[in-house]
């Protein structure tokens, strides 16, 4: 009876969830969620964030063998939930863990994980949505199901309550521990086969379980047979041939044999279903979304992230000399999952000037293609524009008409909204420098407006400083009023100086801000650290190993991309092919002047940072 109402439930689940997927709709953009979404749907190629690197593939871990990052990452979410309370309404996933480092929350993996989620936490990504983006990535890079991820998570400024469930726990100890977060016998049997179908124990963190030196030659035991994202956890556990440390082995003398308790809670109804690969895949699915949901009280969530079949990004309007005109540049991304890129023949920008009229004539600006990149499940085409419009009619909202082969066409409204592009306030880009670490920052703004003087906004990454060893910094804001210089056209031209810590020239996030008007500009990032970053992130197709010589057509890109850099153009002058030293260059260039990891900063003189990153590389 048991085992029939299981199947009954994960039936229902599975259709709610289905029916919940069917009616989401993409999101509106600009979007709270939009920097999420970046870091979870571009994996690899051009404007990858790379957020799944360091858990590709499945079994990998730059800590060495006998470690498996994505499992880590799993259990640091389990771990962070865990001693949250559905009845005061306090802990679940808001990053508490942070400050819970040691204790009960035993072994490397907790301090690693948030070291790995720290690049990629800033004010518009919490990191209490990193550790659950954390279990969407990790999962589905080890062939498991894709866990919704819904946004919104506060982080906590504190530690939790203790409470985390530990292997010598009894049963009931375990049965109230899950209903305190939530969780039901079943669902308590369904989460930690989840939980526990990657990974394993190591000897040195519960040598109870495993001891030490009985498995060489990491002293590490995995919890199943295989190192993916299957059923093998249950159906090897019910076929009587598990080697799960949790239920077999050192486990049974020393009383820690967790999992084998949990799984017989029910007679063992639930885990026998489980066995089944199909249920397994859709109940962890369910499972796991349960999991990262259970937040503190008066958290609200947003929907699940979607990607978008057209999203805009880098887009910038800038003054030019005289006033007369502005330059608007960027790209758009058209998702290409569907629709494949063969299919597309031209991409074009349909907009309205500033009065939402058509003064501007044919009002069309056309793209060429920039760049290809994928997720897991997705893949998209990225297509850039440059073009110049005057000031006095400008641009306030732009369509997206893709023309496909068939000559039919599609017309991307933004869900009838059309793609909002402001001109009262806008960064100035080519006159905003970071020299040495003196941030300037000049903007500028409509003269029908109010004299009020525009703000700097900034977002610091400052260390917290803890005996732990919390590798999270806190978020400091500050701010600057920016003075007015000179007018120049219809527009008043401002700036604003910021001395920055070295440490935070590498992360520094800023927003130019006038009245209701906010520009946010992105992050700058120590293009001589770039460097590093690139070394650590081999899965991109413009890297090499091991001074293996690149491509010619991927040379023929790099090029292309490139042609307006004279140094590189000499570089490549004569060479049919390039070394690996070269190839960083290359891509350090290209981080800073198109954005990809300097974010839209542009430096006042790109020469300079060219000649360090040559010295730099020279010295190697």
């Amino acid at each position: 009876m048991i085992r029939y109402t299981w199947a009954v439930l994960a039936c229902i689940a599975a259709i709610l969830q289905n029916g919940a997927v069917q009616a989401q709709t993409v999101p509106t953009w600009p979007s709270s969620m939009d920097e999420l979404e970046d870091i979870m749907f571009l994996n690899t190629g051009y404007r990858a964030r790379g957020f799944s690197v360091a858990v590709t593939p499945c079994s990998f871990s730059a800590q060495g063998s006998g470690r498996i990052t994505a499992a880590e990452w799993l259990r640091t979410a389990f771990h962070d939930m865990a001693t949250g309370s559905v009845y005061t309404g306090i802990g679940g996933l808001d990053a508490s863990l942070q400050f819970e480092l040691g204790g009960d929350n035993i072994g490397p993996a907790f301090l690693q994980s948030l070291t790995n989620f720290a690049p990629f936490f800033t004010s518009r990504s919490s990191m209490a949505d990193m550790i659950a983006m954390g279990v969407y990535t990790g999962v589905r890079s080890c062939g498991g199901p894709v866990v919704p991820i819904k946004t919104g998570r506060i982080d906590a400024t504190e530690a939790g309550p203790p409470g985390v469930p530990l292997p010598e726990n009894s049963l009931y100890t375990f049965e109230n521990q899950f209903l305190r977060t939530g969780f039901s016998t079943t669902e308590m049997i369904a989460v930690t086969a989840c939980g526990h179908t990657i990974g394993g124990v190591h000897a040195s963190n519960f040598p109870m379980i495993v001891a030490p030196g009985s498995a060489p030659p990491n002293d590490y035991v995995h919890f199943d047979s295989t190192t993916v994202f299957d059923s093998k956890i249950a159906s090897e556990y019910v076929a009587g041939q598990t080697t799960d440390p949790l239920s077999v082995g050192g486990c049974v003398a020393s009383g820690r044999c967790s999992d084998a308790r949990v799984f017989a809670a029910d007679g063992n109804a639930t885990i026998t279903t489980l066995a089944d690969p199909a249920t397994f895949q859709s109940t962890c699915q369910t499972m796991l979304q349960k999991l990262i949901e259970v937040v503190p009280q008066g958290v609200v969530l947003t929907d699940p992230i979607v990607p978008y079949e057209v999203k805009p990004n880098a887009v910038q309007l800038t003054l030019l000399d005289g006033g007369s005109s502005l330059s608007f540049t960027g790209e758009v991304r058209v998702r290409t999952t569907v629709r494949a890129a063969s299919q597309i023949a031209s991409v074009q920008l349909v907009y309205k000037d500033r009065s939402g009229g058509s003064t501007c004539g044919s009002c069309s600006i056309s793209t060429t293609q920039k760049g290809t990149a994928a997720g897991f499940d997705d893949s998209f085409v990225f297509y850039g524009f440059s073009t110049q419009l005057p000031s006095i009619s400008s641009i306030s909202t732009f369509n997206v008409l893709i023309t496909l082969t068939s000559g039919s066409t599609e017309l991307h409204d933004n869900n009838g909204a059309g793609y909002p592009i402001q001109d009262t306030v806008m960064l100035q880009s080519p006159q905003s420098c970071l020299v040495p670490n003196n941030l300037t920052v000049v903007a500028a703004v409509r003269n029908t407006q109010s004299a009020t003087s525009p703000s700097l906004a900034l977002t610091l990454k400052v260390p917290q400083g803890q005996s732990n060893g919390n590798p999270v910094p806190a978020l400091q804001n500050a701010s600057v009023t920016m003075i007015r210089q000179s007018t120049v056209g219809p527009y008043n031209i401002y700036s604003a100086t910021y001395a920055l810590d070295p440490s935070q020239a590498q992360n520094t996030k800023f927003d130019v801000s006038w009245g209701k008007y906010d520009v946010f500009v992105g992050e700058f990032v120590l293009c001589d650290e770039v460097i590093l970053l690139i070394e650590r992130s081999l899965n991109d197709n413009l890297f090499v190993k091991n001074n293996v010589f690149v491509s010619n057509d991927i040379l023929d890109e790099i090029i292309v991309v490139v042609a307006n850099i004279d140094v590189v153009k000499i570089i490549f002058l004569n060479e049919a092919s390039i070394h690996i030293n070269i190839l960083l260059l290359v891509k350090v260039i290209i981080f800073i002047y198109f954005g990809t990891s300097c974010g839209t900063y542009k430096p006042c003189d790109l020469r300079l940072h060219i000649q360090r990153v040559l010295q730099r590389l020279n010295k190697r």
